[in-house]
């Protein structure tokens, strides 16, 4: 989906849109220099998008407007045009807008500069917790032109502070649990969208002024609807992520954390028996026979839960749009 689009819309407008301003003033009192602010616009479930005046002809356009439209960024759509489009027309009487003939043809076609696009897609785990290990793998075992990547509050960065372009990953379903993205209680559908952004790994790809240039993508009209993925895709593609990680295996939901220890290394191969004193060999098999599991049966050395880590972010394994949201208010589709 299209999370977020920095763009410079030709629109006609009589009355000046900023929302206050940040000045340096001198001791004596005099400015030294006035920066006007972004009007913050809400939208739907008070989710808001940045909208500023250029001049009486152009307005800088700076936020999410799936989430606008929707209440939600879980998933949304990748049509770019479409979105800037409709969120336009739903502006005009917000905020005065008189646009002419030529402005409004100018949303329908894409005539108009990006400065960012961030491009986003999820790929379905098996559950929460083997998203974190894919983080955790990735954090350690992968590199990107940019170097290492860095995880900073659960999100893994690759060229975090590039001027060009970055890529990020974290747990869709942490996040929205977090202090300050959590959906809102009134939205419709609210458990279904949760358990839908349980298991998910997100990925994020944001495009700034300089290699959308590069890439002949400054111009909005230089955007198809599979033009999200398909960046989305080249760029993870050149991460280098040669490493494997772990499937969380199903058997260690509810296993004491003394006994995950020899788990893992039973679930590895290991022969716990030339491992472990035979009177604790046999005090962990007691435990683990509770449980269906006989630590007595070696198993093979080559776990079948090891995958590597660039296998999950199979461009035929994205998750796509739930169909109990497809004709709902969470999901706006601009063809429609």
């Amino acid at each position: 989906m299209i999370d977020w689009i920095t763009a410079i819309i030709p629109c006609h407008h009589d009355e000046k849109i900023y929302g206050g301003s940040i000045a340096s003033v001198t001791l004596d009192g005099e400015i030294e220099w006035r920066l006007e602010k972004k009007q913050q616009v809400p939208g739907s479930h008070e989710s808001n998008l940045n909208i500023k005046s250029l001049d009486d002809r152009h307005i800088l356009f700076d936020g999410n407007p799936a989430k606008w439209l929707q209440g939600h960024n879980v998933f949304g759509s990748d049509n770019l045009v479409g979105l800037v489009e409709a969120v336009m027309h739903k502006l005009i009487p917000i905020l005065n807008l008189t646009p002419t003939d030529l402005d409004v043809q100018s949303w329908k076609n894409g005539a108009y500069d990006l400065k960012r696009v961030d491009c986003t897609a999820m790929w379905d785990l098996p559950r929460r917790a083997d998203v974190r290990a894919w983080l955790r793998a990735a954090e350690m075992q992968s590199k990107s032109r940019h170097g290492r990547p860095v995880t900073t509050g659960g999100t893994l960065y690759f060229g975090k502070n590039s001027r060009r372009w970055s890529i990020k990953f974290y747990c869709k379903g942490d996040e929205i649990e977090a202090r300050g993205h959590k959906l809102p209680n009134e939205i419709s559908l609210r458990d279904n969208l949760i358990d839908y952004a349980d298991n998910k790994l997100r990925g994020e790809l944001t495009l700034r002024s300089i290699q959308l240039k590069e890439k002949n993508l400054s111009i909005a009209s230089q955007w198809s609807e599979s033009t999200p993925i398909e960046q989305l895709i080249t760029y993870i593609e050149s991460l280098n992520m040669s490493e494997q990680f772990s499937i969380t295996p199903v058997d260690l939901d509810g296993l004491p954390a003394r006994l995950i220890a020899v788990y893992k290394l039973w679930k590895e191969g290991e022969d716990l028996r030339a491992l472990y004193p035979k009177a604790s060999f046999y005090r962990y098999r007691s435990e683990f026979l509770k449980l269906g599991i006989d630590i007595a049966i070696r198993q093979p050395s080559k776990p079948d839960n090891v995958i590597p880590l660039v296998r999950v972010l199979r461009p035929e394994a994205i998750a796509q749009i739930p169909d109990w949201a497809i004709g709902t208010s969470l999901y706006f589709d601009p063809r429609k």
